[in-house]
This record gives C-alpha cells, structure tokens and sequence, in this order.
C-alpha cells in the first residue's frame, strides 16, 4: 500500500510540474511597442520615446549620430532632411519605429556652406543688380543716394573684378582669392596709406595691389552697430550713428576685408540666401578732415561662385 502511494504522488508531481512548463510555453513575454516624436530647435531636435515592455534603446540619428537615452536631445552640424530611428528590446523581443526631421540651415550656415563645405563656400561679385542694390548715405534710415547698375564693375573699367572670390569657412576663418593680385578699393583709402593704384572710370573706386592674408570672421545677429560718421551735407562734421537689430558681418586679421577695401572692417548684411548675400559696405569719400570715416554706405549683391 505505501508503495502504491508513493506512485500515485510521484505522478501527480510530475504531472503538476508538465502543466507548469507547458503553461509557460503557451504564455510568451508581451512584445515591446514604441512611438517616437521629434520637437525641432534650430540644429537641436528632442527627440521622445514613448515605450513599453521595453528595457534598452538605441537611436540612429540618420547622419551617423547614435544614442542609448530613452530620450535623447541630439544636435546636428548641417541643414537638411533626417530619419530618425529608435530601436527598444525588451524580454518580448525588438521593435523600431522612426521619423522624419527638417533642419533648416542659419544664416551662417548659407554664408559658409557648413561642414559638408570642407573647402569653405567662395562667394563673388553679382553682375546682375539686386532690388535694393545701391549708394545711400550713413544715415540711421539710410539715405538713398543713387542706384547701382548691372555691371557697375564693368562699366568703370574694372571687369575682372567680378572673378574675385571672397571666401568664408565653417570654422569661422576666412580667405581672399584675387585673380589679378589687385583689389577694388576706395580711392581715398588708398590715398591716404600711399598705396599704388590704376584709376577706374570715376574717382570713388580704383583698383589697388593687395596680398590677401589668414583672418577671421564673426557673424552677429539682431544687435546695434554704432560707427563714427561723416555728417551726409557737412564733411568737417563726424557724428555716432546707430543702426538698431542689424546682422553685422565683421573680419579681423591685417588688412584684409571684404568687397571694398576701406577702412572698416564691419559690415552690414542686408539680405541673405544660399544663393545670394547682399552686403553694405562702408565706404570713406569725404574731402574734409575726416576722410578716414564712412560717409556712404554701397550696397551690392554678391552670388555663390561657381
């Protein structure tokens, strides 16, 4: 009888513990789910991961970018479109799920091509006018003056000018390539530092010897730029004048510039795309005491080159 016993327990057991591993079997973990959103800043995108039964995650960027965050914030280096993807493993297995990003380039970004730019982005003269191309006075409303025509470089005998390559880098540096080892430059610049110079068709701008040097650039938006100006009806009088919530292009390094060689380095960006920059430059044509101070500002167009 004991005997008997035993075995009635042993198969109960052993039937218990079958049903068990069984009941396992049939009852797999839940697979994970994931849902992702993405909120765009500038080059700065946050990006969020709504999981669950999920224990890892791992982010592609879609530009070589990754991340192990559940979510990350993620900083892209150039403008363009993007697909993110974040991948979630739990005990249930692996899911992904993805997005679509927009990165719209800066203002900087168009000036110097960006990263992808090894080379920097080489931008010259425009041939072809712009809608508010021209010679305004430095005024805080900017007095019209006169328009510039198409061709203006041309048309003062000064053609080849349009080759020159005004160059400008991711890094923030910025190099000078002249074709003719000349440059255009104020008439009364050159006077006053005894710099050689062949005349050009009117007695404002000539063409004058220049060995482009290593410089630099800063780039400001929406800030004030206050110069020392040349009165616009009286040349013995000079005057603060303020130009409010302006994009300031301004380079440091020797003599170099952009454009018009003058005395000042800084410049007025008044428009801007990835296919065109129109730039005010300030320009020193008084006769009185004051000749090394702005009295007009040109504005010109420049275009990407070629």
């Amino acid at each position: 009888m004991k005997k008997t016993t035993f075995s009635l327990l042993s198969i109960a057991a052993i039937a218990v513990l079958a049903l068990t591993m069984f009941s396992c079997a049939e009852d797999p973990a839940d697979p994970p789910t994931v849902t992702v959103f993405a909120s765009v800043d500038g080059y700065q995108v946050a990006f969020t991961a709504t999981v669950t039964n999920a224990d890892t995650y791992a982010w592609t960027f879609g530009d070589g970018g990754t991340s192990a965050d559940q979510n990350p914030v993620y900083t892209y280096t150039q403008s363009g479109s993007y697909t993110a993807t974040c991948s979630v493993t739990g005990d249930g297995g692996t899911v992904s799920a993805s997005t679509d990003v927009t990165i719209s380039a800066s203002e900087l970004e168009m000036l110097t091509g960006g990263p992808s730019m090894a080379n920097g982005k080489a931008w010259k003269f425009s041939p072809t006018s712009s809608e508010g191309d021209g010679i305004f006075k430095c005024t805080a409303d900017l007095e019209f003056e006169d328009p510039i025509p198409d061709g203006i470089l041309g048309l003062i005998g000064l053609p080849t000018e349009y080759e020159d390559e005004f160059i400008f880098h991711h890094d923030l540096t910025y190099t000078h390539d002249v074709k003719n080892d000349s440059s255009v430059t104020d008439i009364i610049y050159a006077m006053l530092n005894q710099i050689a110079f062949r005349q050009s068709a009117e007695d404002i701008i000539v063409l004058a010897p220049f060995a482009p040097v290593a410089a630099t650039f800063t780039y400001t938006e929406d800030t004030d730029l206050t110069l020392s100006c040349v009165d616009k009806d009286d040349d013995e009088v000079v005057s603060d004048v303020t130009w409010s919530n302006v994009t300031v292009l301004e380079i440091a390094g020797g003599d170099e510039f952009v454009g018009i060689r003058d005395f000042t380095r800084q410049y007025m960006i008044l428009d801007i795309a990835v296919d065109k920059v129109q730039i005010g430059f300030f320009a020193s044509t008084s006769e009185g005491s004051h000749m090394n101070v702005p009295k007009h500002l040109l504005i010109m167009t420049l275009i990407p080159s070629e």
